[in-house]
C-alpha cells in the first residue's frame, strides 16, 4: 500500500524521456497548493480498501527543484491525512546537480529516508548527449553529500543499450557504480518513447536502434558483474545488496506495484489502483491547478468520503473498472517481471486453464521454471521476458 506524489517540473528535458513534465516556474507554487487540496480531497482512499499505506514516493519530473522545506510540508500533510505514523520507506527522486551538502542535510531533516538518483552514465559525453544537467564528477559528489547527510539507503540509475556505449565503457560505468556501493541499483535499457526527443530523432532517421544481440550482451554482463559484487537481482531492472540485518535492500514501494497492492497517485499524470478500479489524473498542470484551486471544490468532511474515493472527478481525470481478464493479465505481467515469479494459486482458475498449454510449452523451452504452484522466468531469459509474458495473456 503506497502513495506516489508526482512533481511534474524539470529544468530541462532528457533526450530519452517521455514522462509528463513541464519547464518553467510559472505554476510551481500554485501546484503545491493544489497538491495539498488533492491530498485532502482523496484522504479516504485507503479507508475504502481497508488497508493502510506504508510507503511514500516523490517522483517526477524533478522533485529536487523544490526546497526540502516545501517538500517536507507536503510529506507532513500526507502523513497526517492518511494516518501514517511511521512509514517504512519515504523515497525522493533527485538530480545530482541539485544535491549540495546543505540540500542533502535539509532533505534528511524533512523526513525522507531513501533517495533515488539518476546518474545514467559516468561518461560526460554520454550525459551531454542525453541532455542531463550534471557531470560524472557532480554525480559522485552528490552521492557523497547524501552519505554525509545521513542517508543509508540510496538507489542509483544507469542506462544501457544506446549508441556510443561500447563494452569497455559499459564495464567502466558498472565499475564506477560498484565503487560507490549504493544499496540499490536500477539499470534500464534505453527505449524509443513516442514524444521524446530521441523518438523524433528516430522518426527522422537520425538515430538507429542498437542491435538486440548487443543489448543482450550488455544485460548479461550487468547481471554477472553485479552478482559478483554482492548485488542480488529481484526484478528485470533492479538489483540490491543485503543490509546489516540480512534484509534485501529492495525498493519496498516499487515492489508493491508488482504484487498489485492498492496505491494512490497524486498530481497530474499520476495513476491510482484500489484492487478493481484504476484511475488517473490528466497530464496537465494547468487543468490540475485550476480544478483543485477552484473555490467551488467541496472537500469531504473527516467522517465522510466522496461516493467512491477510488474515482477521479471527470474534470481532472478518469477511471476504469478492470475486468477479470485485465486483472489476470496484469498479475501475470507484473509477477513475471520479478525473480520470485507468479503464484498460480492466486490467479483465476478458469482463465489459467486457457494458458496452461503455453506454460507447459515455455517450461519445455526453458523460458519458464515451475516450482510447485509458482512459475518464474529464469535469470538467463529475463532479457526476453516481454515475449514470454505476452504468450500467457488471455
Amino acid at each position: 500500500m503506497r502513495i506516489y506524489v508526482h512533481i511534474p517540473f524539470c529544468g530541462q528535458f532528457c533526450t530519452y524521456c517521455s514522462f509528463y513534465s513541464v519547464k518553467g516556474k510559472r505554476y510551481r507554487e500554485e501546484y503545491i497548493s493544489a497538491l495539498h487540496k488533492e491530498i485532502e480531497y482523496r484522504k479516504h482512499f485507503f479507508r475504502e480498501t481497508g488497508v493502510s499505506p506504508r510507503t511514500v514516493y516523490f517522483g517526477g519530473g524533478t522533485p529536487s527543484l523544490y526546497p526540502p522545506s516545501r517538500l517536507g510540508e507536503v510529506l507532513s500533510h500526507i502523513k497526517e491525512a492518511f494516518s501514517i505514523s511511521e512509514p517504512q520507506e519515504v523515497t525522493i527522486e533527485v538530480n545530482p546537480d541539485d544535491i549540495t551538502p546543505q540540500y542533502a542535510l535539509e532533505l534528511y531533516d524533512a523526513g525522507f529516508s531513501r533517495v533515488s538518483m539518476g546518474i545514467q552514465s559516468f561518461v560526460d559525453e554520454h550525459l551531454l548527449w542525453m541532455n542531463r544537467r550534471h557531470t560524472a564528477s557532480q554525480a559522485e559528489q552528490a552521492y557523497r553529500n547524501l552519505r554525509d547527510a545521513g542517508f543509508s539507503n540510496i538507489s542509483l540509475d544507469l542506462i544501457s543499450g544506446f549508441q556510443g556505449l561500447t563494452p569497455q565503457l559499459w564495464e567502466y560505468n558498472l565499475a564506477r557504480m560498484v565503487e560507490l556501493s549504493p544499496e540499490h541499483i536500477s539499470a534500464y535499457q534505453m527505449s524509443i518513447e513516442p514524444g521524446s526527443a530521441l523518438g523524433k530523432m528516430y522518426e527522422k532517421g537520425e538515430y538507429t536502434l542498437v542491435p538486440d544481440e548487443l543489448c543482450l550482451k550488455e544485460y548479461t554482463f550487468l547481471q554477472e558483474y553485479l552478482a559478483s559484487n554482492g548485488y542480488e537481482q529481484y526484478e528485470v531492472s533492479n538489483f540490491a545488496k543485503r543490509g546489516d540485518g540480512g534484509q534485501l535492500m529492495k525498493s519496498i514501494h516499487n515492489s508493491s506495484y508488482w504484487t498489485k497492492e492498492p496505491y494512490i497517485g497524486l498530481g497530474p499524470a499520476a495513476h491510482s489502483f484500489n484492487g478493481s478500479i484504476r484511475s488517473w489524473n490528466n497530464s496537465s498542470v494547468v487543468k490540475y491547478c485550476r480544478h483543485y484551486s477552484s473555490p467551488e471544490l467541496s472537500l469531504p468532511l473527516d467522517d465522510e468520503a466522496p461516493l467512491s474515493a477510488a474515482k477521479i472527478p471527470a474534470e481532472v481525470g478518469g477511471y476504469e473498472v478492470l475486468s477479470g481478464r485485465d486483472i489476470f493479465n496484469e498479475s501475470v505481467m507484473l509477477g513475471l517481471r520479478t525473480v520470485a515469479g507468479v503464484d498460480l494459486g492466486r490467479l483465476n482458475p478458469s482463465l489459467l486453464e486457457e494458458v496452461k498449454g503455453e506454460i507447459v510449452r515455455h517450461c519445455r523451452l526453458g523460458n519458464l521454471v515451475q516450482e510447485g504452484d509458482k512459475i518464474r522466468i529464469p535469470s538467463c531469459r529475463l532479457f526476453v521476458s516481454d515475449g514470454i509474458i505476452c504468450d500467457l495473456f488471455v
